[in-house]
């Protein structure tokens, strides 16, 4: 039962990572300007490709994710923390609006959103701490016997 778990639990972070990393290798292209018949971008197109890099560095941060792979593992508990903080930031910020804008009368209050990114950064968090389980860390070979 534990390594059903286990590896359920494994190809869960794997699909994650995944889906996180291509996240960053496309959004950073949507906001390219297209040229206009022959004019050129500039160093754009060059700024782009190095934001979307660590998406490619996510991808393969899950391919590697295997039994025995310490840095993989490290890698992928580090990168899982990053989003879960950024999410948090982006809930608290969020919820900051939305209180200033309740406190001081706005009218088109969303309280949605800030409960939408705390949800983000809690499913994030649930990510981390599965991986820094034992039965997981054991699997990676980040548990010393």
């Amino acid at each position: 039962m534990l390594t059903a778990l286990r590896t359920a639990f494994l190809v869960y972070v794997r699909v994650l990572l995944c889906l996180q990393g291509l996240c960053l290798l496309i959004v950073p292209w949507l906001f390219v300007p297209h040229g206009v018949h022959g004019t050129a971008l500039g160093p754009l197109p060059v700024l782009v490709l190095a934001v979307s890099l660590p998406g490619l560095a996510m991808i393969v941060t899950a391919v590697m994710l295997r039994r025995g792979r310490r840095r993989a593992a490290v890698a992928a508990i580090a990168i899982e923390a990053l989003w879960a903080a950024a999410a948090a930031a982006l809930a608290l910020d969020a919820l900051r609006t939305a209180v200033d804008t309740f406190q001081y009368g706005g009218s088109h209050t969303s309280f949605a959103l800030p409960w939408r990114w705390l949800a983000v950064a809690a499913l994030l968090l649930v990510t981390v701490a599965g991986l820094l389980v034992r039965p997981v860390r054991a699997y990676s070979g980040l548990v010393r016997r």
